[in-house]
């Protein structure tokens, strides 16, 4: 079946290319009865490549679980999409709605603090710790920072965050449990988790990066695209284009690609020019790098800092000392205890994110593309 280019969407079933070596890790990984942190920025695929691991335990004969916590805001949100996945809509509404006096998922919730040791309990009664399983949690940590936003008390907000994820670590760590977990999210749950003093709450967790496409993975999907278009596309220019990429995610490919096909009429010869074109057309626009921009919310308070070091990264065509970037923020804060204490974990958070990388204390950006999109929008 052919390779379809679909962008911005999970990469499901013949869609989902190459990995196989990271597969094979992971895999073998889960089988020694390992949980995982899909350790990788937004973009690189970890939702295709967390789904395509369910798909493959589920065919083992395993359980497979998929909860998005993109959608619920609270616990109670979360707790009750969590058990209609685990067992079922009619099992909710009758164990745990069926539960209490209210008569409507409002007034329940509405209850909710008063019963949620209830609700934890269900949840752990409902899961099947003899049978070998997987469970996924998508962002996991938009899901957190939405707990801690949403609350008008800061210590009972720290509080509910960390019962949650000290829970969570129970359930990982049960005596005997077959049940193995992989937790992904857009914005590092690392970081988050360190931000917060949080770390041990997640240290039986084994991270598993995932970068770019490596070795010939890179060249052999723009083949697989090529060949569902009928294209010709000689390896010598797949190799321009790549290098003009410098990161080699999937998403980022196939939005150049998509582009390329865009400019190309019937016959008309591809050319490099051809490919530098598309790489413009790409630049302006701004769906395709929405996320990067917006995710520098959940910075908070650093957000302005990393906005200073990345318009300085976005304007140098080489890559710009440490020391250099340090003297941005002492410049800000006119405060050389506070610029210390900011500007290594917001380096590290940057680097996590997938916004920048380092060699021997030197910055630049991870990927041109964004580079010249953040230096087009932000750096002038």
């Amino acid at each position: 079946m052919a390779l379809k280019n679909i962008t911005g969407q999970v990469a499901e079933g013949s869609n989902f290319f190459g990995r196989t070596k990271e597969l094979k890790r992971a895999l073998e990984l889960l089988d020694d009865g390992n949980s995982l942190i899909l350790a990788a920025p937004r973009r690189v695929g970890k939702t295709s490549f967390a789904r395509k691991i369910k798909d493959t335990v589920i065919e083992k004969g395993w359980n497979g679980f998929y909860i998005d916590l993109q959608k619920p805001t609270t616990e109670f949100d979360f707790m009750k999409q969590f058990l209609k996945e685990i067992k079922g809509e009619n099992w909710f509404e009758k164990h745990v709605l069926g539960a209490v006096d209210e008569v409507t998922v409002k007034d329940v919730a509405l209850k909710f603090n008063a019963q949620k040791q209830d609700f934890y309990r269900k949840i752990e009664e409902a899961l099947p710790y003899d049978e070998d399983t997987l469970i996924i949690f998508d962002e996991l940590t938009v899901f957190l920072d939405d707990v801690l936003r949403k609350k008008d008390d800061s210590q009972n907000e720290f509080k509910d965050v960390l019962h949650f994820l000290n829970w969570l670590r129970g359930l990982r760590i049960a005596s005997g449990s077959k049940i193995r977990w992989i937790f992904c999210s857009s914005i590092s749950i690392e970081s988050f988790a360190h931000k917060h003093s949080l770390s041990k709450t997640i240290n039986d967790i084994t991270p598993f990066k995932i970068g770019e496409l490596k070795d010939d993975e890179p060249l052999l999907l723009v083949k697989a695209l090529a060949d569902s278009k009928k294209m010709s596309f000689s390896d010598e220019l797949i190799h321009y284009m790549l290098e003009k990429l410098n990161w080699n995610l999937p998403y980022f490919i196939q939005i150049l690609f998509r582009e390329i096909v865009n400019l190309l009429e019937d016959e008309q010869p591809l050319l490099p020019k051809t490919i530098d074109e598309a790489y413009q057309n790409l630049l302006a626009i701004d769906i395709n790098f929405n996320t990067w921009t917006e995710r520098l919310s959940y910075y908070d308070d650093e957000k302005r800092f990393a906005r200073i070091i990345l318009n300085k990264l976005s304007k140098s065509k080489k890559a710009v000392k440490k020391d250099n970037l340090f003297d941005l923020v002492y410049i800000e804060l006119n405060d050389h205890e506070k610029a210390d204490e900011i500007f290594l974990p917001l380096l590290k958070q940057l680097e996590t994110d997938g916004y920048i990388v380092s060699d021997k204390d030197k910055y630049t950006f991870r990927s041109s593309l964004l580079k010249d999109y953040w230096y087009n929008n932000f750096g002038k």
